[in-house]
C-alpha cells in the first residue's frame, strides 16, 4: 500500500477518536457535575430562631454544595485535600507560648494576633486539631489564614508531644479529659479578659471540644461563647471500626497510628521513668497498626479505663447532644470514611434548638474541595467558618442562642 495512503488512513483514524474521546471525557464532566447539582445540603435542627438565624445569616447553609470532580469519592477527597491544601498553604509564623499545666506537664499555644483593628480584633477563635495535628497541619493553616484576613485573633491548642515539644509526663491526648484545654482557656482568658471565646474542632478535636462544651466547667464559667465541630467522628467506636475496614481505610489508619506510637518512641525515656503502675508495654506500643490497638495498648491506661469500648463509649458525643447549652453549627460529609450518613445524628439535632448539624453529600474527611482547579483556598468549609463567624459573633448574636 502506498505510504502517502497509510500516512492518509492514520490521521482520519487518529483525529476522529481524539475528538471522541476529548468529547467523551467533556460529557462524564458534565453529567457528574450537573447530577452532584441536584443534591443540596441537609440542615438538620429543631425549627426555631437559630435554625432560621443560619437560614438568613449564613447564606452557604441553603446552597448546593458541589463537590471538586477529583475528590469522587470520600477516601481519595480526605487524601487528595490534604494533599493539595499542604502545597498550596504557607507555613504561619505564629508567636509561641509555652504553658506548664498543673501535674508538671508542658504544652505550645501558639498565636497569630489580628492585622489590623476592628470589630473582629476583639473576639478569639481557638482552634483544636485533629489527633495527630499541630498547628503547621494544612487544615489548620488554611482556616488560621483565613480567619487573619478577616481580622480575627486565632489561638492554636497543641496537644502534649505536639508540635515539636518534648513530653514532662506521660500524658498526651485523651477525647474525654478535658483538664488541659480547661487550663489553656483559662490562661486565653487572662490574656484577652474582654475577648469573647469561639472554638473551632476538627475530628477528633471536634470530639474533645464537643466534650468541652457539655461539662459542668464550661456550664459554670463559660468560657466559649459557640462552636464549630467539622468531621466530627459521633460515634468514636464505629469510626474506628470503619478506620479497621477496607484495605484504603487500613493504611490511612497505620499512618495515624504511626503518629501516635511516635510520640510514645519519642518520648520514652519520660513515660516509662514514670511508669508506675499502668504496666506499659513498650514492645507491644512500637507493634501497634491501628487506633484502636494504640488506644488499648497506652491510651485507656494513661486515663484509667478499664477498656477500650468504654474509652470510646465515653467519647461518643451523639447520644449526649442535650448537654451543649451554646450555639453550635456542625459540619459533616455523608461519605466521611470514617463515619458514614447513618451514624450523624441528625435526628437528635431535630430535637434541639441551639445544635445544627449540616450535611453535605461529599467533602471526605475535613476534606471539602469544592471546585475543579484544586489549588485554591476558597472552599465550602472556609466559606462555613468566616460565614458563621461573622454572623454570630461580631453582633454577640450568640446571647440569643443560649440553653434553646
Amino acid at each position: 500500500m502506498d505510504r502517502l495512503l497509510i500516512v492518509r488512513l492514520a490521521r482520519n483514524t487518529v483525529l476522529p477518536l481524539a475528538y471522541i474521546i476529548f468529547f467523551g471525557a467533556a460529557f462524564v464532566i458534565a453529567g457528574y457535575f450537573l447530577a452532584l447539582k441536584t443534591q443540596s445540603s441537609m440542615l438538620f435542627c429543631k425549627d426555631g430562631n437559630f435554625k432560621q438565624f443560619l437560614i438568613k445569616k449564613v447564606p452557604i447553609v441553603r446552597e448546593k454544595y458541589l463537590p471538586s470532580i477529583y475528590g469522587f469519592n470520600g477516601y481519595a477527597h480526605t487524601v487528595l485535600a490534604t494533599l493539595f491544601r499542604d502545597i498550596i498553604t504557607p507555613t504561619v509564623v505564629y508567636d509561641r507560648e509555652m504553658l506548664t499545666l498543673n501535674d508538671g506537664g508542658e504544652l505550645a499555644i501558639d498565636w497569630l494576633y489580628p492585622k489590623s483593628k476592628g470589630r473582629q480584633s476583639l473576639i478569639t477563635v481557638i482552634i483544636l486539631t485533629g489527633l495527630t495535628g499541630d498547628s503547621q497541619s494544612e487544615y489548620v493553616r488554611e482556616t488560621v489564614n483565613e480567619l487573619y484576613e478577616k481580622g480575627y485573633c486565632c489561638v492554636v491548642f497543641n496537644y502534649r508531644g505536639r508540635g515539636g515539644v518534648k513530653l514532662k509526663t506521660a500524658r498526651t491526648y485523651s477525647a474525654t479529659n478535658i483538664e488541659d484545654l480547661t487550663e489553656v482557656l483559662k490562661h486565653v482568658k487572662s490574656r484577652r479578659p474582654n475577648s469573647p471565646i469561639a472554638g473551632i474542632g476538627f475530628s477528633m478535636g471536634g470530639t474533645l471540644l464537643g466534650t468541652f462544651l457539655m461539662s459542668s466547667e464550661q456550664e459554670k464559667n463559660k468560657y466559649l461563647v459557640t462552636g464549630i465541630l467539622i468531621s466530627v467522628p459521633w460515634n468514636v467506636k464505629q469510626a474506628c471500626k470503619n478506620a479497621e475496614g477496607s484495605w484504603l481505610m487500613r493504611k490511612m489508619g497505620k499512618n495515624l497510628s504511626h503518629h501516635l506510637r511516635s510520640v510514645v518512641v519519642k518520648n520514652k525515656d519520660v513515660i516509662f521513668k514514670q511508669d508506675n503502675d499502668r504496666s506499659l508495654d513498650y514492645n507491644i506500643i512500637k507493634q501497634c497498626n491501628t487506633i484502636r490497638e494504640f488506644d488499648t495498648a497506652y491510651t485507656i491506661k494513661i486515663f484509667n479505663y478499664n477498656n477500650v469500648y468504654h474509652y470510646y463509649e465515653d467519647a461518643t458525643l451523639s447520644n449526649k447532644l442535650h448537654l451543649i447549652n451554646v450555639p453550635c453549627l456542625c459540619l459533616s460529609a455523608a461519605d466521611d470514611p470514617f463515619l458514614y450518613f447513618r451514624d450523624i445524628p441528625v435526628n437528635e439535632a431535630d430535637k434541639h434548638g441551639n445544635l445544627a448539624i449540616l450535611v453535605t453529600s461529599g467533602g471526605g474527611h475535613v476534606g471539602y474541595l469544592d471546585t475543579f482547579w484544586p489549588f485554591t483556598n476558597n472552599n465550602f468549609m472556609l466559606k462555613l467558618i468566616q460565614q458563621y463567624f461573622d454572623a454570630i459573633m461580631v453582633d454577640k448574636n450568640y446571647e440569643k442562642f443560649v440553653n434553646l
